[in-house]
C-alpha cells in the first residue's frame, strides 16, 4: 500500500471504509511501538523492498526520540531467516540467497 509520501510499503496499512479513519505500520505494531505517519517519511523499508525482492529478508523496527523528545525517527534492521545473519547492506541481501537465483547462476556459469 501507498504510504502517506508516496513509497509503496508492504507494512503500512490504512483503512478509510465507512468512516473509518485507521492508519498504522504494522511493522511498528507487533514491536509494540507508537507510530505516527511523520516516522515513513524516512523509513528505508519501501526502499529495501523496491530494490530486495528476497523472501528470506526479515526487518524488524523501533523508535528512537531525539533530544527532549523531539526528532522521533525509525531504527530498522533486517536479518536473513535462511543464513541466520544479520544483513549489513538490506538493499543488496546476505549474499547466500542470490546463490538459488537460477538466473545469477546461469550469468556465473557463462563468465
Amino acid at each position: 500500500m501507498k504510504t502517506v509520501f508516496g513509497p509503496e510499503c508492504s507494512f503500512y496499512y490504512e483503512d478509510f471504509n465507512r468512516g473509518r479513519d485507521v492508519r498504522e505500520c504494522r511493522l511498528l505494531c507487533a514491536a509494540g511501538e507508537k507510530w505516527s505517519y511523520r516516522l515513513c517519511q524516512r523509513c528505508p523499508v519501501p526502499r529495501w523492498q523496491q530494490s530486495n525482492s528476497c523472501a528470506h529478508l526479515v526487518p524488524s523496527g523501533r523508535v528512537t526520540s531525539g533530544f527532549l523528545g523531539f526528532g522521533r525517527r525509525m531504527l530498522v534492521n533486517a536479518w536473513c531467516d535462511r543464513a541466520a545473519v544479520e544483513v549489513a547492506e538490506p538493499e543488496v541481501g546476505c549474499g547466500q540467497c542470490h546463490l538459488d537465483n537460477p538466473v545469477l547462476q546461469a550469468l556465473h556459469q557463462q563468465e
